[in-house]
């Protein structure tokens, strides 16, 4: 719902707050912003009560696919709050924002737009565990290894057959995100450092169409992602 909005704001609140304290502990921050692509794997769609507002029969269809459009705009990007150094524990904790989408390759029934394309969008606290540091050519290499659970709050766009005037154009929060990651950090400077990871996100979404009917589909997302990180200590 567009009331999706309200929630992430409270949530990110929260978070902000409990960044300042994990600080006043003596915690260190980084900061990371970061590009990247997606390709996401073939699922079905599944309309109800639908075919009044939007023309199509409920039931199940094959969408051939989804396109990951990651270079078109608004492209692939995200960024992660990470907070890391607690005592008691060598576990990294983050916030990643992540925005990547997704179009139908082929639209079912007679629907003329079907696409989450101003983002699927989700929000994630993610666990990071860094293993041992590789040492190559002089270079320090520090994979780590990550999951974690949150919401998804895509943009959905449908829009129904021609004559049925049934159009969805919002946001809205549709279901948890999860997520699984690995990757690589090399240290650039004392403050700055770069990365490159892979990882899936599993986002199960049932969204309200506008003028009556849902929609389910289950995005299961692969994405590569390149960026830089800024440590705060």
């Amino acid at each position: 719902m567009k009331k999706s909005y309200y929630l992430v704001d409270k949530l990110s609140l929260g978070i902000t707050l409990l960044v300042f304290q994990c600080l006043g502990f003596g915690a260190n921050l980084d900061v990371s912003l970061y590009g990247g692509f997606n390709n996401a794997a073939h699922s079905s769609v599944t309309f109800s009560n639908a075919s009044i507002s939007y023309g199509i029969d409920d039931g199940k269809y094959s969408v051939d696919g989804w396109e990951g459009e990651s270079f078109e705009s608004p492209i692939y990007y995200g960024y992660r709050v990470s907070i890391y150094g607690l005592e008691n524990t060598d576990l990294e904790f983050a916030v990643d924002f992540n925005h990547s989408k997704v179009k139908a390759k082929k639209l079912p029934g007679n629907l003329r737009r079907l696409e989450f394309t101003d983002g699927i969008n989700t929000l994630t606290f993610l666990a990071i565990h860094k293993i041992d540091t590789i040492m190559s050519m002089s270079a320090e290499l520090n994979p780590y290894i990550g999951a974690g659970i949150g919401v998804a709050y895509p943009h959905v766009d449908v829009e129904g057959a021609t004559g049925t005037g049934g159009k969805t154009y919002d946001y809205q929060r549709t279901g948890p995100a999860y997520q699984v990651m690995a990757g690589l950090r090399y240290e650039l400077a004392e403050s700055w450092k770069t990365f490159a990871e892979y990882r899936i996100t599993y986002t199960p979404m049932k969204a309200d169409l506008d003028g009556g009917g849902q929609i389910e589909t289950d995005i299961l997302n692969n994405q590569v992602s390149v960026g830089f990180i800024y440590s705060f200590q």
